[in-house]
């Protein structure tokens, strides 16, 4: 089985970008901006072994290799497989090569951030920044279910939403839902604490001794004396039971877990729509959060700890109702904890499905417009590998009737020659009313990097693919980065290649969405029908 390591999905092509794997070990270079993808030359339906599992990577593209055996042309299939990125960074992933493993080790990779715990320097503050643009790529994402309320205006919706200056409220989200309705609740549970007596032992003034057990008379026996006065001593104490009263109960420590945990989602809700911080969900959530830390506060100086996930809940959390609610609320936001652990892993499928949705919202820009079908979507109850669309191919297709154009939107490459470009998504122009072949076709690449921004120089090599692995299949292509920044998109272009920053939100969105438009009709032919 041979093994390599792209660093580039086009890497077929540059061979600089390709990196054969044998056993030991192997580090990505420093500077490496994007995933890794493993290439087998073998087919999709004998995916690689890593960590000792076969569903770990992700089945990017099928390809086909010919090669001369003799007089004949022989075909061999081959696969690209997309690897997610680790929770830890040491761990790196053990990859099955021929004669062995090999480690793969990905020394500058991020770390996904502690829960509850803040960033303490630069490399834990860029890790809690890539979680929070993660988390932001899946907002984007989930305005696809806000906006399939109208299936009809379902795309007209989403680019109202992103490229309109003024962007409205940020979208509804489980912390926006809680601020509204557990405010009250924190407010009866604050001025009522639920509190017990506990019994403990204290050097206690003998007029004021109430009880005794076998542990204060056994410290009496040993005490000097005869009489109970002479044993007490000068200080006239001796060891008795008192009662104290406490406030560390169980239901208590999920009350201060909870709070705690709403706090920080309310601050990264707060941190995911910057550009909206004076909406009415914004300032809600964002006092919501102030409240839950003031009590969070006040109930540790009270001696409460804080509870840990997966306790059973007591009598007083399933029947009580106002710190049933409370239950409710943390098991709420805890599921939403656990699945940050698959997003951060695949941050790259959802950087991908961002970047289809965004495709077809800018081909709606074009001069005259008109959507003529689209494929059905269904939003699922959980994301699966980082996304959450499930849909067909072509995604949209778009009727230019100034140009007599129809333009679809795939996510599949439907023949060998353009299977070996491993594109994501393709952009297809053909004329109105033709059957046969297509004028052109654009390969766009998600490229997802933890650093974002672009990447020095990959609009020539882009140019410099289609010169020479072209052929007259491709004609132009397009790579879509993350933004660094919300104030503008960066952008480099060559020729009939761009590569551009997009942003989650603000003027790196809607104005990268303006220039892929640009970018499109530039590339439409000229020649009218």
């Amino acid at each position: 089985m041979d093994v390599e390591l792209w660093l580039r999905p086009w890497a077929r092509y540059v061979p600089a970008c390709r990196l054969a794997l044998a056993s030991g070990s192997a580090a990505l270079p420093d500077d490496h901006a994007g995933p890794p993808w493993l290439y087998l030359r073998q087919p999709a339906d004998s995916p690689p072994l890593v960590d000792g599992r076969y569903d770990t990577a992700e089945l990017s593209a099928q390809m086909a290799e010919r090669a001369a055996a003799g007089q004949a042309q022989h075909e061999t299939r081959t696969s690209l497989w997309l690897l997610p990125l680790p929770l830890r960074r040491a761990a790196g992933q053990v990859v099955a090569v021929d004669g062995g493993t090999c480690r793969l080790i990905w020394p500058n990779a991020p770390e996904k951030p502690q829960t509850g715990v803040e960033p303490r320097d630069d490399r834990e503050r860029r890790s809690a920044a890539l979680m929070l643009r993660a988390e932001a790529v899946w907002d984007r994402i989930g305005d696809v279910e806000d906006a399939l309320s109208d299936p009809a205006r379902l795309w007209g919706r989403l680019r109202e939403r992103w490229t309109a200056t003024d962007a409205g409220e940020p979208r509804m989200d489980e912390i926006v839902r809680q601020a509204r309705e557990m405010g009250r609740v924190l407010d009866a549970l604050e001025a009522h604490l639920r509190r017990i007596l506990r019994r403990v032992h204290r050097m206690t003034p003998l007029g004021r001794v109430q009880e005794l057990d076998r542990r204060s008379l056994l410290w009496i026996a040993r005490q000097p004396g005869e009489r109970l006065a002479e044993r007490a001593g000068d200080s006239q104490r001796i060891l008795a039971i008192a009662r104290e009263e406490s406030f560390d109960t169980l239901e208590n420590r999920v009350l201060r877990a909870y709070c705690e945990l709403a706090d920080r989602h309310g601050r990264d809700y707060i941190g995911r729509n910057r550009t909206r911080r004076q909406t009415r969900r914004a300032r809600l959530v964002e006092h919501f959060g102030k409240r839950c830390r003031r009590l969070a506060h006040e109930l540790a100086a009270r001696g409460v700890r804080q509870a840990e996930p997966g306790l059973t809940p007591n009598f007083v959390l399933q029947q009580n109702p106002l710190y049933h609610r409370v239950w409710d609320a943390w098991q709420a936001l805890l599921a939403r904890e656990r699945a940050t652990d698959e997003l951060w892993r695949w941050q790259a499928r959802s950087w991908e499905e961002f970047c289809a949705l965004a495709l077809v919202v800018a081909l709606m820009g074009v001069a005259g417009a008109r959507l003529v079908a689209t494929a059905p979507l269904w939003f699922r109850d959980e994301q699966r590998r980082g996304t959450w669309i499930e849909t067909d191919s072509p995604l949209a297709v778009v009727h230019l009737p100034d140009r007599g154009l129809i333009a679809e939107v795939q996510t599949v490459a439907r023949t060998d020659a353009l299977a070996g470009f491993a594109a994501p998504l393709w952009l297809r122009i053909g004329r109105a009313g033709e059957t046969r072949g297509f004028l052109r076709r654009l390969a766009v690449w998600p490229l997802w990097s933890p650093q974002g921004g672009l990447a020095a120089g990959e609009a020539a090599e882009v140019r410099q693919l289609l010169v020479q692995a072209g052929g007259g299949a491709l004609a132009g292509g397009l790579v879509l980065r993350p933004a660094v920044v919300h104030e503008h998109a960066d952008w480099e272009q060559d020729g009939p290649a761009l590569t551009l920053t997009l942003g989650t939100e603000g003027a790196a969105l809607r104005d990268a969405l303006f220039m892929v438009t640009e970018f499109v009709e530039g590339f439409l032919p000229e020649d009218r029908p």
